[in-house]
């Protein structure tokens, strides 16, 4: 999850691609066999994805994404909250300030979130190009990321599972005919 973490706050404080954070927490997160939609590292992957929302304008997912995100941190465990290297009183008053600008439909402006000291080394260590981007990207493949990338294998397994299917009911049909 270490790993995960960095990557995550690397993507989502320079190059603001709020859609891969979300994807790198995701996957990882899920690496856990006992993982719960309660766990702290769900604020993270929920502010990710209102984040997106925001800077495309759609409020009502933002809204709820940032109220989710808020729900999650403030009942985690002590503990896990600390997996996450934030000043966690700080995150959750950024993420109060972020529902308040939704709900009043400000324009959406990049967040750093309060990473402590211990997790911003390792980024400038691991990323020696680390710093956070004040100005929202442009760049249209991230900032409409969900329309535009590359679904074949997607849809080339939701095509190999639909031809699977109608495989099997062939063959049950077959069997009550027989």
């Amino acid at each position: 999850m270490e790993q995960a973490l960095i990557q995550f706050y690397y993507q989502f404080h320079k190059n603001q691609h709020y859609f891969l954070c979300h994807d790198i927490l995701e996957e990882a997160w899920k690496e856990n066999n006992d993982y719960s939609k309660q766990d702290a590292v769900v604020s993270l992957i929920l502010c990710a994805t209102a984040c997106y929302h925001y800077r495309r304008r759609n409020f009502k997912g933002a809204i709820k994404s940032f109220n989710k995100a808020k729900q999650v941190i403030t009942y985690a465990s002590r503990k896990d909250q600390m997996t996450l290297h934030l000043d966690i009183a700080m995150y959750i008053q950024l993420l109060e300030m972020q529902i308040d600008r939704v709900e009043q439909q400000l324009p959406f402006i990049p967040i750093q979130l309060p990473i402590n000291i211990q997790m911003l080394n390792q980024l400038e260590l691991t990323f020696p190009d680390y710093y956070f981007m004040s100005t929202p990207v442009k760049n249209e493949n991230i900032v409409h990321h969900h329309l535009l990338r590359d679904r074949s294998e997607v849809e080339l397994a939701r095509q190999a599972a639909l031809e699977e299917r109608h495989y099997k009911i062939k063959d049950i049909n077959n069997k009550k005919d027989q």
